[in-house]
């Protein structure tokens, strides 16, 4: 599939992505991301349990740094996606204390049939899209666009949309690259990478796509059709959600204890 093919469906009409500040090198120091291990062909051990405060470190994080508008949206609404944001979070908390360094984000309820450009976002921006992430230096804060009919009826898009965030926000500019990097030579461009990491984490975050989802135009339905349990990427994604969980790809018994074996100086 061309470049082209894959741009199918992009949320703005030029091509144009976000302008989001990327964590500092110094904060990035702090709180490492083990996740990038993977990328860099380095070690990745498994290991540790769930965090016990991962739950509630992420609802401080959203208490703390979201900024909800409902544009008269129930209540409920509101509350329903700052809990899916919450436990998108849990599962490693430092990347919690990564957006805590980071600018706030602000999470706007479209109103049915509003306009994302008259809420401020840019003017390339097209309006048929159920929701995205934008971020530019000038703005005190990210935002996040969802349109009130789509989120609790299309899958995955409160998941979709704060992975951007979290690649715009708590990865460095060198982090990012090194995920380009890999997503670079089947992708192309940036805004077909910016998909594909989003939508490798819809995968690890809420389960596997129905078959609609699979068939979906562009880099939509590419990514979800070559997703595998081998890839790399599947491991550096799940690694960076969930760092306790065991490693994506094949697990041969024998093999991994050999491998152990001379590992450690056995036999």
């Amino acid at each position: 599939m061309s470049t082209s093919a894959l741009a199918d469906r992009f949320e703005t009409a030029d091509g144009s992505r976000p302008d989001a500040r990327a964590l500092d090198d110094a904060t990035a120091r702090r709180f490492p991301l083990v996740a990038f291990t993977v990328l860099a062909g380095g070690d990745a051990f498994e290991g540790g349990a769930a965090p016990k405060d991962g739950v509630e470190r992420a609802r401080a994080w959203v208490k703390e740094r979201v900024t909800i508008e409902r544009h008269r949206a129930p209540k409920e609404l509101a509350t329903r996606v700052l809990e899916r944001m919450a436990r998108q979070l849990a599962g490693n908390p430092t990347l919690a204390a990564r957006l805590a360094s980071a600018p706030p984000l602000t999470v706007d309820l479209v109103p049915e049939g509003g306009s994302f450009v008259a809420l401020g976002f840019p003017a390339a921006v097209l309006e048929h899209a159920a929701g995205l992430f934008w971020g530019d230096k000038r703005w005190p804060a990210a935002r996040i666009a969802l349109r009130r009919e789509h989120v609790d009826t299309t899958p995955m898009l409160v998941e979709h949309e704060l992975a951007h965030a979290v690649f715009a926000l708590a990865f460095t500019a060198k982090e990012q690259e090194a995920a380009y990097g890999h997503l670079r030579p089947v992708f192309g461009g940036r805004a077909a990478m910016d998909e594909a990491f989003a939508i490798y984490s819809e995968r690890e975050l809420c389960g596997s796509w129905d078959a609609l989802e699979h068939h979906a135009p562009g880099v939509y339905g590419f990514t979800r059709r070559q997703w595998s349990e081998d890839h790399v990427f599947t491991r550096f994604v799940r690694k960076l959600w969930f760092p306790h969980k065991p490693l994506a790809g094949p697990r041969p018994a024998s093999e991994g204890h050999r491998r152990w074996n001379k590992f450690s100086g056995g036999r």
